[in-house]
């Protein structure tokens, strides 16, 4: 939830300490409760991540199709831990190991990072609790039906940098694709045998390609056929 976050102050342009003040003192950051590495700790990325559009097209057999898509369907969702508590004091961390105090515009005192982490905790527990009551197919195509991610992984959490290594070897990508949907109208390319059919599904991901996770789905399912290709973001 944080990768593409931007701070009141992200905007304002660094500055540097004049030389009459002599060399500035480092700030020190008040400790995460309970021994947590604060979210800050971890590496920053560099920006948001840009998405890229892919379509998989899946033909075969009609029955081994059949089968495909009611073990395909899902919720979409990955069902990591969640802490409201710790999502505020990870937001708290950021928001101080972002601030800059002291200067005559930008950041916030101590009070105001104690506010922003309890509305960021209070709109992700709001998201957490509309994505809890997503239908069970509402993803015809759920990464995590087809490759799913086991639990000792679950329990690292989402940005634990285990967790993110198993993603990317077993589905190329660190979250759950975005907007998943059949396409209609789009064909095979060739004309199939009698008893065969085609479908597509359009998604997006970001910060990889999904080509492991196709590659587990060829192994499973050998007599369908796997076609992903991506498409241009316009």
């Amino acid at each position: 939830m944080t990768d593409t976050l931007r701070l009141p102050w992200a905007d304002l342009p660094p500055t540097t300490p004049r030389e009459e003040e002599g060399p500035s003192t480092p700030t020190r950051r008040p400790p995460a409760r309970r021994g947590r590495r604060p979210l800050s700790a971890w590496p920053a990325p560099a920006g948001p991540l840009p998405w890229q559009g892919w379509h998989l097209l899946v033909h075969g057999p009609d029955a081994d199709m059949a089968g495909f898509a009611a073990e395909a369907a899902g919720p979409g969702l990955i069902s990591w831990p969640f802490d409201a508590e710790r999502v505020e004091e990870d937001m708290f961390a950021l928001a101080i190991g972002a601030n800059r105090p002291g200067q005559d515009r930008g950041g916030l005192s101590v009070e105001g990072c104690r506010i922003l982490a309890r509305q960021f905790r209070a709109a992700a527990e709001a998201r957490h609790a509309r994505l809890a009551l997503r239908p069970e197919g509402a993803c015809p195509l759920d990464f995590n039906r087809l490759v799913p991610v086991p639990e000792r992984i679950l329990q690292l959490g989402a940005t634990h940098p285990d967790a993110r290594a198993w993603l990317v070897a077993n589905w190329g990508v660190v979250e759950a694709p975005a907007q998943m949907a059949l396409v209609p109208g789009r064909k095979a390319g060739r004309r199939l045998p009698r008893g065969h059919r085609a479908v597509v599904y359009g998604f997006f991901t970001r910060g990889g390609t999904p080509a492991p996770v196709v590659r587990r789905m060829e192994e499973h399912y050998p007599l369908l056929t796997f076609r992903l290709t991506g498409r241009p973001l316009t």
